[in-house]
């Protein structure tokens, strides 16, 4: 499978690059940080193995894994980016886009309307003009897939957190839009929504919330772990699962969903 992932160079982004190498893919890692090329160099060298796999082998060798440094809200970047990654992969199937901010936290009176529009324009937009930008390549082939990491505060609001519910639930909606225009080009879009989650924007959410309620950052992670069902945060691992089986042939005709990979937070 050849791919080509956004934010991937940290996060739950990374450790969808890490199962689509280890699975023998061919990946494009994108990031508006320096980071991504050495992440890609440490995910070729594995083979997408990570410290929590253990002695486990890493994926089979020779598949392209490169780096590519992106800001997913420049258009003109984008579609620079995107054709080189074409380029060096020698196709796509597989668009995800996993690139995000977590946007301002302050109460609504304060927040910043460039920090509002700034984060519509790399969770929203962005994944918009990735879509735009890969879709010729999908419809030329009649076949691939495209996953949007969207968020369970994509589909229920949070307090302090307006611009990126907003964006989210925006994701969720182009997920819908997309999905009806390209099912006639056999091309599924689908989206994940990931809730509570070992990041480091998840981590800062808490580090602001603890401060906010005064109380120790330990606490605070201790908090939203408990509300979560399954008792634990997720991992990029858990949502690199759905992916690779939203890519799968034993997905093929599931289009336009969400997928909540939140521990049945979404349920308490």
């Amino acid at each position: 499978m050849k791919a080509i992932v956004t934010g991937a160079a940290r996060g739950l982004g990374e450790g969808i690059a890490r199962r689509l190498v280890a699975d023998g893919g061919d990946v494009a890692l994108l990031d508006a940080i320096d980071e991504v090329e050495t992440t890609a160099a440490t995910l070729a060298a594995s083979g997408g193995r990570g410290e929590r796999d253990g002695d486990a082998p890493g994926g089979p060798a020779g598949g392209t894994v490169v780096g590519l440094r992106c800001d997913v809200s420049d258009e003109a970047a984008v579609s620079a980016v995107v054709a080189e990654a074409l380029e060096r992969l020698g196709g796509v199937d597989l668009l995800v886009n996993c690139a995000g901010i977590g946007g301002p936290g302050e109460p609504l009176a304060e927040v910043d309307a460039e920090a509002f529009r700034r984060t519509l324009d790399v969770n929203l937009t962005g994944s918009f003009l990735m879509a735009r930008a890969v879709a010729p390549a999908l419809i030329a082939q009649r076949a691939g897939s495209i996953v949007n990491i969207g968020s369970i505060f994509g589909q229920q609001g949070v307090p302090f957190g307006a611009a990126y519910s907003s964006s989210k639930g925006g994701v969720t909606l182009l997920t819908h839009s997309l999905a009806l225009e390209l099912a006639p080009h056999r091309i599924r879009v689908n989206a994940i929504a990931p809730g509570h989650m070992e990041s480091v924007m998840h981590f800062d959410e808490l580090r602001e919330r603890a401060r906010r309620a005064g109380i120790s950052f330990e606490e605070e992670v201790e908090k939203a772990r408990a509300i979560v069902p399954l008792g634990r945060h997720g991992n990029g691992a858990d949502v690199a699962g759905a992916v690779v089986w939203l890519a799968s042939p034993d997905a093929s005709y599931v289009t336009g969903q969400t997928i909540n990979v939140n521990g049945g937070l979404l349920l308490s």
